[in-house]
């Protein structure tokens, strides 16, 4: 289990790594929007859309990321005063509720990823910003933490 909950974490890091970048992107989006829309009165139709997407990525890994640096919230002030047996039925009953709702998560979000990329499902409105890759992205993002449930939660600290 070990070399598992490494190997995972490793690409939990990685992928996170790598769509951190993404915040840069979003940024320049926003600032070339803010200029185009106040100094030249001139709005961009696809700015808005394109940081939803991008900033959907970005939560989608985010989630994963603070859950192997352990940066969700917490309540040590109850959890700290448990007898280590407490504190291991929590740690399971954690990881049956995230399988619980991350299961029906990934279940029903690879069923809309799939029908949006089947039917090539575009934005509405002027900007035709096809949705099916965040679409797709979306179960591969819970599958990753799931994955990292398994690994944070899976294993005897």
């Amino acid at each position: 289990m070990n070399t598992y909950s490494k190997s995972i974490r490793y690409i939990i890091e990685m992928v996170g790594k790598a769509v951190s970048l993404l915040i840069l992107l979003i940024m320049a989006i926003v600032t070339y929007e803010v200029i185009s829309r106040y100094a030249f009165n001139a709005p961009t139709s696809w700015a808005w859309l394109v940081n939803k997407q991008l900033f959907g990525v970005f939560v989608i890994v985010g989630g994963s990321y603070a859950l192997i640096h352990k940066s969700h919230i917490q309540i040590e002030m109850l959890y700290e005063h448990y007898s280590p047996a407490m504190k291991r039925v929590i740690r399971w009953l954690t990881l049956i509720a995230a399988f619980c709702f991350l299961g029906g998560l990934l279940w029903k979000s690879t069923v809309m990823g799939l029908d949006a990329w089947q039917s090539g499902e575009k934005a509405t409105g002027v900007f035709k910003l096809p949705l099916y890759p965040l679409k797709m992205f979306i179960p591969a993002g819970v599958a990753l933490f799931l994955l990292g449930c398994i690994a944070v939660y899976g294993r005897e600290e």
